[in-house]
């Protein structure tokens, strides 16, 4: 996450609303990905310093969360990330307003990553754009018809269960997988890895690439699942996969690969960007060197955290296979432009 500064020179920050040196009511362009200082004009329009006019999103009118704007002469009442969901929680539902929040609030640092990146949000080919479900089931509320709902991607639909973004509840599961990473952005950027992996790998000769790194993604999807959770990873996964799911079937290694890819460059631009290191310009000519600025710095960061006796913040491994596929992420991605703020 690159720095923000609103007009009165304070640093402030990607989910602000209001500065708290002058008070100043703030709101992100998604547009510009800037977070702009604003000031009241008339109604619920606020004009920026450069001489746009915004109002915010309906949701932080409504429901109190969400500092995205709407460009005043756009008719939409929802903010470029907002208007993304198909579903959301029923609201007036325990303490459902809370867990949304808190999945938005990760929903949109995947779309600031997607934006700073140039990925589309739309189809290029016609396809289905990306949205976003946000459900619950009958575990945590007896009025739905889920029984259960499974985190997922189909057709460009992302599925989150909001109980992920429930602390208890996560950590409970993180246990019961035995994973040591688990967190509601993850999750999403997971997911949008299933979503963009035709987009980024649309030619045959870049199927064939993909395919001779990561394996071919025509296999039997339900029986590689099935024989995943059945048998387990195989012994020697943390030698050649991210995660021990990533071993379960090609589509899921390109998906955890990107969300490790998106994890990689934004703690580096951010890390960057506040001088915690000297990360060299990551675009489409610039090599691999950013996947060695990242072990060093999730080196220190996972001895900082545990200094302060917390678990760490990035507690996988990159082999060599894994930092293959990294690579070819990269190359994917940073050839669609160069991202900002590296």
């Amino acid at each position: 996450m690159k720095p923000f500064y609103c007009d009165c020179g304070r640093r402030v920050f990607f989910d602000n609303d209001s500065c708290l040196g002058c008070g100043r009511a703030l709101g992100f362009d998604f547009t510009g990905l800037r977070l702009r200082a604003l000031e009241p004009t008339s109604g619920d329009t606020f004009r920026s310093r450069e001489g746009g006019l915004y109002r915010y999103c309906a949701n932080r009118r409504e429901f109190g969360h969400c500092n995205w704007l709407v460009p005043a002469g756009d008719a939409a009442a929802l903010c470029a990330s907002c208007r993304l969901n198909e579903i959301i929680p029923a609201v007036d539902h325990a303490d459902n307003l809370k867990l949304w929040a808190r999945v938005e609030r990760a929903k949109r640092r995947l779309l600031y990553s997607i934006g700073k990146l140039g990925l589309p949000l739309a189809r290029v080919d016609g396809g289905m754009p990306l949205r976003f479900r946000f459900l619950e089931d009958r575990r945590r509320n007896p009025d739905v018809r889920e029984d259960f709902v499974a985190i997922a991607h189909e057709g460009g639909a992302v599925t989150i269960n909001i109980a992920e973004a429930d602390d208890a509840v996560r950590h409970a599961v993180r246990e019961q997988m035995q994973e040591r990473y688990r967190t509601v952005l993850g999750h999403l950027r997971h997911e949008a890895g299933h979503y963009y992996f035709a987009q980024l790998v649309a030619s045959d000769a870049g199927l064939a690439r993909c395919r001779a790194v990561f394996g071919d993604e025509r296999e039997d999807y339900a029986a590689a699942m099935q024989g995943h959770y059945d048998a387990g990873p195989p012994p020697d996964w943390p030698e050649r996969f991210i995660s021990a799911y990533a071993s379960a079937h090609p589509a899921e290694d390109f998906a955890e690969t990107f969300a490790h890819f998106l994890h990689i460059d934004d703690a580096l631009e951010t890390a960057y960007t506040a001088g915690l290191s000297a990360a060299r310009a990551r675009d489409a000519t610039a090599g691999d060197g950013w996947i060695d600025d990242w072990v060093r710095l999730a080196i220190m960061l996972n001895e900082i955290l545990r200094s302060l006796g917390v678990d760490d913040p990035y507690p996988f491994v990159l082999t060599s296979p894994v930092r293959e596929k990294l690579a070819f992420i990269g190359r994917l991605v940073y050839r669609r432009g160069s991202p900002a703020g590296g």
